[in-house]
């Protein structure tokens, strides 16, 4: 009885199993490789003998006997030049057609190490970059004309688009429907305090977007107040009062009629201060203390 082989032979023999197995891949692979280029190689013999037929045929319709010198009949009739033609052209139809194949063939990815050749789970990759939309471009272009846009344009044209599409109650509809009866500081600024985040839209004058003088006089309308759209007539809308004697809810008005605010007290005022910033609560800034400012009563108590 044949004895039975120990563990360390089994496991030799389990070794070249496997490295036979990888010799015959490999060799199956040459063999596909050769097989192919075989078959290239008799379709381009086939395709040059085509052409020099139907050349041979359009000299004859012409009737252009073309005359072939020794050395140029010997040169064609070579075995060694037929043969460097046919293998030339050859390479060209493999490269080709085969190549697009080679890109994703499996069997070629295995050997290049490429772990998959799923175009999916190669973006999915960790290392591949991701592009995220912050803010859809809603600028208009016409045919033909090139314009570059950077991400504050296209902000600022989403908050235009917003502004205007606002359809709620407007400042004139509020003066001739008050929703407040009393006018106060307190009840002045809890109106005022609403607009905080709303952003600066020059010209405007609704909770989608307010200027300084606008975000005035849609507060304003909520008493009853109709004011006009402008810091130098705001500021002729009302009584001035000395600084000792400002309440919150009178309006802070810059000397050069460049801005203008609701006074909150303790140096604060809610305000629009500029293009790209929000209505906010913040103190009377350094720019209002250079030029000077001064406060106006428009019938708070």
């Amino acid at each position: 009885m044949a004895s039975t082989g120990s563990g360390r032979h089994r496991a030799d023999v389990e070794i070249n199993v496997l490295e036979s197995f990888e010799v015959r891949s490999r060799r199956s692979i040459r063999e596909a490789e050769k097989a192919k280029m075989d078959r290239t190689s008799r379709r381009a013999r086939r395709a040059l003998a085509r052409m020099e037929a139907r050349a041979i045929k359009r000299e004859k319709a012409l009737a252009r006997p073309v005359a072939l010198s020794a050395g140029d009949h010997r040169l064609r009739s070579n075995p060694t030049f037929r043969t460097a033609v046919t293998m030339l052209t050859a390479s060209g139809l493999l490269a080709t057609v085969a190549l697009p194949a080679y890109a994703y063939d499996p069997e070629i990815a295995a050997m290049a190490r490429l772990t998959t050749t799923s175009q999916a789970d190669i973006v999915q990759t960790d290392g591949t970059q991701n592009l995220t939309v912050a803010a859809a471009n809603t600028i208009k272009f016409v045919r033909g004309e090139y314009a570059s846009a950077n991400a504050e344009s296209v902000l600022r044209q989403q908050t235009l688009n917003n502004y205007l599409a606002y359809n709620g109650p407007t400042a004139a509809e509020f003066v001739k429907n008050p929703p407040y009866s009393i006018i106060s500081s307190d009840q002045v600024l809890q109106v005022a305090s609403k607009y905080v985040g709303t952003p600066y839209v020059f010209g405007g004058s609704n909770p989608r977007g307010f200027d300084c003088s606008g975000l005035i006089l849609f507060v304003y309308a909520q008493f009853g107040i109709a004011l006009p759209h402008s810091v130098t007539a705001q500021a002729r809308s009302g009584i001035i009062v000395s600084p000792a004697d400002a309440l919150p809810g009178d309006l802070v008005i810059y000397n050069d009629h460049g801005h203008n605010g609701i006074y909150a007290g303790n140096g604060q005022m809610y305000h629009a201060p500029q293009r790209g910033d929000y209505v906010k609560l913040s103190a009377i800034n350094s720019l209002a203390e250079a030029g000077g400012h001064y406060f106006v009563r428009l019938g708070t108590n």
